[in-house]
This record gives C-alpha cells, structure tokens and sequence, in this order.
C-alpha cells in the first residue's frame, strides 16, 4: 500500500478511534453527569437535594439522590420514572399527584398535604408515612411501612389487605371501619 494512502486511512480511522468511546459509553453515566450539572445549585454538600418552594423543573432521569430529597411547597408535577433516595423524602404540599413506578426509599416518605392520588402496589417505605390531608381514597395491598403511618384527614374507610405497619397508625378523624385480618400493626392504633 502507498504510504499517501496509508496516511489518509489513518486520518480517517484516528478520528473514529477517538469517538468511539463515546458511543460505547453508557447513557446512564452521561444522564447522571447531566443530573449533577443541572441539580449543582441545589445540592449541599451532604448530598441533599433541596429544592423547596421550587417552580416547575424537570428532574433529570434516572435520579439519585445520596441524602434527604425535598420538595416541599414545590410546583414541580412529576418525579423520574427511577428515583432512588438514600434518605427522607418530603412532599408535603407539593404537586406531585403520582409517585415512580421505581423508587426506592430509605427513610420516610412525607406526602402530607400534596395532591397524591393514589400509592404503588407493594410501595415499602423503611420509615414513616404521612398522607395527612391528602385526596387519597384507598390504600395499596402490600403496603409496607417500617415507622408510624399518619392518615389524618384523608377520605380512607378501609385498611388494606396485608398491610404491614411497624409502628403506629394515626387515624386522626379518617372514618375507618374495616380492618382486614391479614394487617401487622407493631404498636397501636389510634383514632
């Protein structure tokens, strides 16, 4: 082969050498270094993301956040679709009307007073769980709760099957009266 051509295969060839690392990469390294940039400002050094009183923001997706997630008071509607919190994560008061298919939790889970309607199928919260004043009208089966479970001031009539609750229930006014056989309440109920 001539030695002009086997330069200009080489000025070719280096080119995609040196591309083809980034498109071998995988998406979920760039996602999360995209993730980091856009949430910089509103990270702490702990690794708590707050972004309280918020306006509408678009999460970046997959997220996760190494400490406490708050969005209390925030406009923002909607979560990832894989959220992944290390630590507590507070709604309250926010618009979030749905939580993640997958997400996973691992302190409590603050959704008093937010525009949730309605919880995942087996959701297991490792802390508290607090629905207070929320539009929820049922609970999932297979709800797992490691902490206290408020529901005060919810349209809540019946405890659901196989409901887990290592501390207590805080009825707090919600008119419950059906409390299946297959529920595991750690502590007490209290109306």
């Amino acid at each position: 082969m001539p030695k002009s051509s086997t330069l200009r295969c080489a000025r070719i060839a280096l080119p995609l050498l040196l591309t083809l690392p980034l498109v071998i990469s995988p998406v979920s390294q760039a996602n999360q270094y995209v993730a980091d940039r856009k949430l910089l400002n509103y990270l702490d050094s702990y690794g708590n993301l707050f972004l309280r009183n918020a306006k509408n923001f678009r999460l970046p997706d997959p997220l996760i956040v190494n400490g406490n997630m708050n969005l209390e008071y925030s406009n923002i509607e909607s979560l990832p679709r894989k959220l992944t919190v290390e630590g507590n994560l507070n709604l309250a008061y926010s618009k979030i009307k749905t939580l993640p298919l997958q997400l996973v939790v691992h302190g409590y889970i603050n959704l008093a007073h937010s525009e949730i309607t309605a919880l995942n199928n087996g959701l297991q919260v490792p802390g508290d769980l607090s629905l207070m004043g929320t539009k929820i009208k049922e609970l999932p089966s297979y709800l797992y709760v490691g902490g206290d479970l408020y529901l005060a001031n919810t349209a809540i009539t019946a405890l659901p099957q196989f409901l887990v609750v290592k501390g207590n229930i805080y009825l707090g006014g919600a008119r419950v009266t059906q409390f299946p056989k297959e529920i595991s309440v750690g502590g007490k109920i209290y109306k």
